[in-house]
């Protein structure tokens, strides 16, 4: 747990460095704006390189500016002792060896949703996506969790010298299934793969799992269908399997987001993230996230109380590097 409060700082190289993209920026703070300016926007693809020094040494030989003399790189897994695990690519960068390598002043690596959870206190309306409106605690804890190549979550509290956000592995906590369908694709991934984990079916594979285990039920060949075309199938070409697919994966995560909530009393609310749901967002406002989200007997008065945001804004967590390394 790290806690922010007085900022400084200069020009930052920020990057948000996930399982499937890497993308970087340049981030500028200004003295009439506590938010961060971002230029120099650039994605790579993740599969086209071995090891984070190779994307970012793009990036910097593809750079119009100086070279910023800081850096923060949010990435999607744990960080401990200076430096970090990749958890779905295998990367596992030391911030000593991107000091020397590419001759930082400072270098900072942080989890991927903590950025995401601080750049929440800075984003507006135009960035959000209300889910639901909810009751919020003034100052309560706040959730902010998502899938994406994997499932990212966070916890950001608020305090008298500014918030404290603490990154989790909450996409490795078990996954509890709701009625005979979850249950038989349960049973059937679990005799396959063993233990089953939110992030075994909230995420990109797990889309597929899903859709997957649909064409079995139904006794359907599976076609070798990605993430992206089983929601292309859904939403433009009304498959029938894939809106099904669509339909469990948005109640499953009303489910958890539900359980994530009651486990960090988050009375402030939710916001969800990564880089699946902005894709499907209306399909996600239509589905039964929200009354899944909320049947958590005896406790869903107090879910109640959490309203629910979709995040939109694509950048957001590079504001929240910026954000984080700034303050420090």
């Amino acid at each position: 747990m790290a806690i922010f409060g007085k900022k400084s700082g200069d020009l930052i190289l920020v990057a948000d460095i996930g399982g499937t993209n890497a993308r970087f920026a340049i981030a500028r703070f200004d003295s009439e704006t506590d938010t961060p300016q971002l230029s120099e926007f650039r994605s790579f693809p993740c599969a086209d390189f071995h090891t984070l020094e190779d994307v970012l040494a793009l990036y910097l030989d593809e750079l119009k500016t100086e070279t910023p003399p800081s850096a923060c790189l949010a990435v999607a897994g744990p960080v401990a002792n200076g430096g970090a695990h990749l958890t779905n690519l295998g990367w596992h960068p030391q911030v000593i060896t991107l000091q020397t390598q590419f001759g930082f002043d400072a270098v900072e690596l942080v989890n991927d949703f903590a950025a995401l959870a601080r750049s929440t206190t800075v984003l507006g309306p135009a960035d959000l996506l209300e889910l639901r409106r909810g009751e919020p605690v003034p100052g309560g804890p706040v959730s902010v969790m998502g899938p994406g190549t994997g499932f990212g979550l966070a916890l950001l509290v608020h305090h008298k010298n500014g918030c404290s956000i603490v990154s989790g592995e909450g996409g490795h906590i078990s996954f509890v299934p709701h009625g005979d369908m979850e249950t038989q694709i349960w049973k059937a991934l679990q005799e396959n793969m063993g233990r089953v984990t939110v992030e075994t079916l909230l995420s990109g594979v797990g889309l597929m799992r899903i859709y997957r285990e649909l064409c079995h039920l139904n006794k359907i060949s599976p076609l070798n269908y990605d993430p992206r075309t089983i929601s292309y199938q859904a939403l433009d070409n009304g498959d029938e399997i894939c809106l099904k697919t669509l339909d469990l994966f948005c109640s499953m995560l009303g489910s958890v987001t539900g359980d994530i909530v009651l486990s960090h009393g988050a009375t402030g609310g939710v916001f969800l993230g990564g880089g699946i749901l902005p894709k499907i967002s209306e399909f996600l406002v239509g589905s039964q996230f929200v009354e899944r989200f909320l049947d958590k007997p005896p406790m869903q008065d107090f879910v109640a109380k959490a309203p629910v945001h979709l995040i939109t804004a694509p950048n957001a967590a590079l504001k929240g590097a910026a954000l984080l390394f700034h303050e420090r």
